[in-house]
């Protein structure tokens, strides 16, 4: 990425068909206040973390669909 932020991602089994992804975000000071996405805002506001792409939408913690929905 131009900024310097880096993404990373392991993928591991702990037993057959027990098997997850995990994906790392290292963002710099210079990103602060100016992310949106899946990982949240970056701007010290967990609670607007899940807003709606292009909206100021919050969505809901039960209804994830709609969140995920709007960045693919």
């Amino acid at each position: 990425m131009p900024s310097g932020t880096y993404v990373t991602a392991k993928y591991a089994c702990v037993r057959r068909n027990d098997c997850h992804l995990n994906i790392g975000v290292y963002p710099l000071a210079e990103d602060f206040g100016n992310s949106e996405g899946l990982c949240g805002n970056y701007n010290g506001n967990a609670g607007d973390d899940r807003t709606v792409r292009g909206t100021n939408t919050v969505d809901n913690v039960d209804e994830p669909i709609e969140f995920v929905k709007s960045y693919m």
